[in-house]
């Protein structure tokens, strides 16, 4: 296809794309006054969807951005990268290119799935930088037949035969109701340019040959293939949609989230549910709907079947989960942090998610049965420098009443703190020796008795916001 030639937007006028315009009206009904990242990658249909959001906001370019992503995975991209850069310059619209590197790629992925996050992820960040509301991809109906047969493929259940869906989170993907054949027919008639992706021949890749080995030669028999596989798949989403409504009115019930950012669900009740729902509940606080693959499925099966106190099972989207006494709690991993902040009397401070405060205690002195509410001997700690940091392998200290030092580790296990909760346990040190596992005991050395003259109180309280 030529593309020198980049004709007025303003020349598409007819009953054919008067139909996606209207559908249009639905889908971005409550969006008029909205900001959309257009996801174009130089071929026909995304170059038409932007010529047709040109048409539907009747010329209102600064609503709409053009990003390209440059996956680096074809010899001639940079060419498509140039015709983007181009169509976004005659039509006077902004234009945001970025690059992935396929060195980074992870040994042993599969490029598809690589490529596809790396690609969502800059266009996320795209969108954070322009102040974009809504990312517009190009996917059609044939996208979705091909999307379908290939989660069939991978035996992602139920979640995958219902394919795409229009509106995910902040992605919108206005042509899904409408065929290859009906768009093309548009970017025949008015001449839209394009580029032809070179690899789009190569039936190495699992979706080019679901594309041009089985869909092409079924649809040459069966011209009404499309339509029943979108039909099908809208079935399916429904059936989707009335499971999820069970699912989520469960988790309303018996999910509660948690001081540290996890989600504690009622281990009782959740063994109560078939385990497909059971499932459907970790795809739902994971954010995962949708994109667990057998393997995934799989390990989590293995998880509720094991129902071992303690036992984890990594997830989708950087979940961790685990069988606790009484609670399944459901985490996202974070790294853990380093970070250490000085303590001093008098001041206010706030660290892993909780405000401290520590003053001098001359009135209404009295021992609170609140873990997070300790009293210190002055003396011990006077002139130390007062550390909060979260603990490490090896650290020790004297638990109040005790006779030896005991290791943090043990310590934290003997009082059943929880994998995740441990990870983030808070420590406050005097010149480096720990005086507070904070939450749960003082050390022996810094306990009143009858000889202490001075009292230092410290607190912390859980900070909400």
């Amino acid at each position: 296809m030529k593309h020198n030639y980049i004709p007025d937007p303003k020349i598409i006028n007819d009953s054919i794309t008067d139909n996606i315009l209207s559908h249009f009206d639905k889908v971005l009904y409550n969006k008029k006054n909205d900001k959309f990242l257009l996801s174009v990658s130089g071929g026909s249909d995304s170059v038409l969807l932007l010529y047709l959001f040109i048409k539907y906001l009747k010329g209102d370019n600064e609503r709409i951005i053009i990003s390209y992503i440059n996956h680096n995975l074809r010899n001639d991209s940079d060419i498509d990268e140039s015709f983007v850069s181009i169509l976004g310059s005659k039509l006077n619209i902004e234009t945001h290119i970025r690059h992935l590197n396929p060195n980074m790629m992870p040994k042993g992925a599969s490029v598809e799935s690589w490529a596809r996050k790396g690609r969502y992820d800059l266009l996320k960040n795209i969108m954070i930088e322009t102040g974009a509301d809504w990312i517009i991809t190009a996917h059609h109906a044939n996208d979705q037949a091909e999307t379908i047969l290939m989660n069939i493929s991978e035996k992602t259940g139920l979640f995958g035969l219902g394919g795409m869906k229009e509106i995910n989170n902040n992605i919108i993907r206005p042509l899904l109701p409408f065929s290859k054949a009906y768009l093309m027919n548009i970017v025949k008639k008015y001449s839209i340019p394009y580029m032809e992706d070179s690899t789009n021949s190569n039936n190495n890749h699992k979706r080019n040959f679901i594309r041009n080995i089985v869909i092409a030669p079924w649809l040459a028999k069966d011209a009404d293939l499309i339509e029943a596989i979108i039909k099908t798949a809208s079935n399916f989403q429904d059936w989707q949609n009335s499971m999820l409504y069970f699912v989520k009115n469960f988790i309303a019930k018996n999910v509660f989230p948690n001081r540290n950012g996890s989600l504690y669900i009622n281990k009782n009740e959740l063994k109560k549910l078939p385990v497909l729902a059971r499932l459907c509940v970790f795809q739902v606080l994971t954010n995962s709907i949708g994109l667990l693959r057998k393997s995934d499925v799989e390990n989590i099966k293995r998880f509720f079947h094991k129902d071992i106190i303690g036992n984890i099972c990594s997830t989708k989207n950087d979940y961790v989960l685990l069988n606790d006494r009484k609670h399944v709690i459901v985490k996202k991993k974070e790294p853990k942090e380093t970070i250490q902040l000085e303590l001093k009397i008098g001041e206010k401070c706030n660290f892993g998610g909780y405000n401290y405060k520590m003053n001098n205690c001359v009135d209404n002195i009295f021992f609170s049965e609140d873990p997070n509410d300790e009293l210190l001997d002055l003396s011990v700690i006077e002139n130390k420098k007062l550390v909060l940091r979260f603990w490490k392998p090896g650290d020790r200290f004297k638990p109040l009443g005790m006779n030896g030092n005991q290791k943090i580790s043990d310590f934290l296990i003997n009082n059943k703190v929880n994998i995740f909760e441990k990870d983030h346990q808070t420590v406050l040190t005097a010149d480096g020796q720990i005086i507070w596992v904070c939450g749960y005991r003082i050390d022996d050395s810094v306990r009143i008795s009858d000889s202490t003259k001075n009292i230092i109180r410290i607190k912390r309280k859980y900070n909400r916001v």
